[in-house]
């Protein structure tokens, strides 16, 4: 995908992510996310930073690859 496809989803109800040039489809997972909506913080954009934050543990980066789509071109 290239980062102008991935920023056309970036709403609550649409919602890409990517980080470490990878694109995740978060949609089903933003009313899960510990966090609330401050996974939307980076919608439809790089959140690569935010997500490495210390807030997420080891688990989680394994977790996230189950809503990877594709990589960023």
């Amino acid at each position: 995908y290239s980062a102008e496809e991935v920023a056309q989803h970036s709403t609550v109800d649409d919602c890409w992510l990517i980080i470490d040039k990878k694109v995740y489809d978060v949609t089903s997972y933003i009313p899960e996310h510990p966090g609330g909506m401050n996974i939307m913080n980076n919608a439809g954009a790089d959140s690569t930073e935010g997500f490495k934050g210390s807030q997420h543990g080891e688990a989680t980066f394994a977790y996230v690859e189950e809503f990877c789509i594709g990589n960023l071109k």
